[in-house]
């Protein structure tokens, strides 16, 4: 049997939006209150009814209800004890227990909050994912299914919170399975800053909760007038849980197909990884006849790694080759340590090395050797760095009295 203790008074609630990602910042979760008896609800509000005949209770005005680790917030909230269903109205907010938050205009759900219904949402998760729906069906307690819903994991704009995120992905219909952890879109457009770019019947991908899972990845695009219009479809290969593969083809319309992959392993005292590229160009005199661009093959290999050898000492290496130092500003090709880095800010050169460091308590010792590439061409020598030692050490007595 529930309990449900009531408190009277006022308190503030956050106004919610219909379908949309143009929102101020969310509003903290509200602090809960002491601990209470398990299957307790407590209740907050201006006024509270209780209808003993139907077994209900009716809270209006700044309500504010918490049970089983999940908090409720409306302007008004009717909990029917017979048939156990929770219904709140105007401004809800629900935040349960792992951080997500839905703003709604109505909610109807069962007291687990397993099966029912929810009108002109909005919903925050504490992976900053966030989804809009006009209607949202639960069932089961893991199946949601959001009717013209909207979906992206961008975050709104700091300056302009009104202008649309990066990416979005509109459906006639989202259906959340939390036993798969799948999301399938039907009837889906994928839009770029509000502008759609793709429509697509049916597609579906792992929820956000998933970290590692084997498909594609969200497709990229490109254009430059040497190579065309590109479109890179990225497979995602979890082979083992310590190491992985990302296969990244790009289709090219002026010089073909350029392949990609990257292979990463985590081991016990360290992790590598390697990143390959190729391409046998169709047109070689695109990017400038005569010049280094101008081959048929082109292409390069990256690799890094680090290991410990103890909880002091740590060797590794970086290390790029390419065919010619213009392939990765040809293609616009952002190199794996800075995956996010913009493809206009380039670095100009690569730093090739092996390196051992060792670090003590009032000493540090670095020895290794380097190698630069130059990604500009501008330089007819670049420098070599022979084995060079560095080492420091603070001495724990002065020196002559200093």
């Amino acid at each position: 049997m529930m309990c449900v203790a009531v408190t009277l008074g006022a308190a503030a609630t956050t106004p919610v939006h219909a379908q949309g990602f143009t929102y101020n910042r969310p509003a903290t979760r509200p602090k809960p209150p002491p601990a209470a008896q398990t299957g307790q609800m407590l209740v907050q509000a201006t006024e509270v009814n209780y209808d003993y005949n139907n077994s209900r209770v009716a809270a209006v005005g700044s309500v504010q209800m918490y049970y089983n680790g999940t908090s409720v917030e409306a302007d008004k909230v009717i909990y029917d004890q017979k048939t156990k269903r929770l219904h709140a109205e105007g401004n809800v907010r629900m935040t349960d227990a792992d951080g997500r938050i839905t703003y709604a205009n109505l909610l109807d759900l069962s007291d687990d909050y397993r099966d029912g219904f929810v009108d002109s949402l909005r919903v925050d998760t504490a992976d900053a994912t966030r989804m809009a729906a006009t209607r949202a069906e639960r069932t089961a307690g893991n199946y949601t299914v959001f009717q013209n819903g909207v979906y992206t994991a961008c975050a709104a704009c700091k300056d302009d919170p009104k202008k649309p995120p990066l990416w979005q992905v509109k459906g006639a219909r989202i259906i959340h399975d939390q036993t798969e952890k799948m999301m399938y879109f039907e009837d889906a457009r994928v839009e770029f800053f509000g502008v759609p770019l793709a429509y697509m019947p049916y597609f579906s991908t792992p929820d956000p909760t998933v970290k590692r899972k084997t498909g594609f990845l969200m497709p990229g695009f490109q254009q430059n007038t040497n190579f065309g219009f590109g479109i890179e479809t990225p497979f995602y290969w979890a082979i083992a849980p310590d190491y992985d593969a990302t296969f990244m083809p790009r289709y090219t319309t002026r010089q073909g197909l350029l392949m990609q992959a990257e292979f990463r392993q985590r081991l016990m005292d360290g992790a590598y990884q390697i990143r390959a590229y190729g391409i046998n160009q169709q047109d070689r005199t695109a990017f400038g006849a005569g010049t280094v661009s101008d081959k048929d093959w082109r292409g390069g290999v990256e690799t890094k790694g680090q290991f410990a050898i103890n909880d002091k000492w740590t060797w590794g290496w970086d290390a790029v080759a390419l065919s010619d130092y213009n392939f990765l500003y040809d293609y616009r090709l952002a190199m794996y340590r800075d995956p996010y880095q913009s493809f206009l800010n380039l670095q100009t050169e690569a730093v090739s090395q092996l390196y051992l460091t060792g670090v003590g308590k009032r000493s540090f010792f670095d020895v290794r050797t380097i190698q630069y590439t130059s990604f500009s061409g501008n330089q007819r020598q670049v420098p070599i760095i022979h084995p060079v030692l560095d080492y420091n050490n603070v001495l724990q007595q002065n020196i002559l009295g200093g």
